[in-house]
């Protein structure tokens, strides 16, 4: 419903969980979606994070390289905004990455907002809008 109106069939380039929101790409490019897609490419994404139980263990537990689905991740960069609030920054994109890692570490999101994704940043894009991709944009993520 949210992009009907685009004028062509376009596709989510990852996803946002129910309970996530922010930035999210659609386009009708299956090898784009692809390159900013897959962990090889290392397209971060960055995410504004409202966390329960933080505490400078959890931050460093945090930190700290895990296993998620059999899979060691890497490291997130993680930026304290404030007590509370954290800014963390990854590439792989595993289901409910940022949630599952915070959880190992002793905290609980409480809401959870993509900022960016690769070069491009949500900025004041007003909740539920959407808005084309300029072409230096395009070519950023290429």
């Amino acid at each position: 419903q949210l992009v009907a109106d685009c004028g062509i069939r376009v596709y989510p380039v990852g996803r946002l969980d129910m309970d996530s929101e922010g930035l999210l790409l659609f386009t009708n490019d299956g090898e784009f979606a692809n390159r900013l897609m897959h962990p090889k490419h290392e397209v971060q994404k960055t995410y504004l994070t409202w966390v329960e139980g933080f505490s400078e263990a959890a931050l460093q537990k945090l930190k700290q390289p895990i296993t998620l689905d059999g899979y060691r991740i890497h490291p997130p960069r993680v930026r304290v905004v404030k007590l509370g609030l954290l800014e963390i920054t990854i590439h792989e994109g595993r289901n409910r990455q940022v949630r599952r890692m915070c959880a190992a570490a002793g905290m609980t999101v409480q809401r959870l907002l993509r900022i960016s994704e690769g070069p491009l940043q949500l900025a004041d894009l007003p909740k539920g809008k959407w808005r084309y991709l300029t072409p230096s944009e395009v070519e950023g993520l290429k």
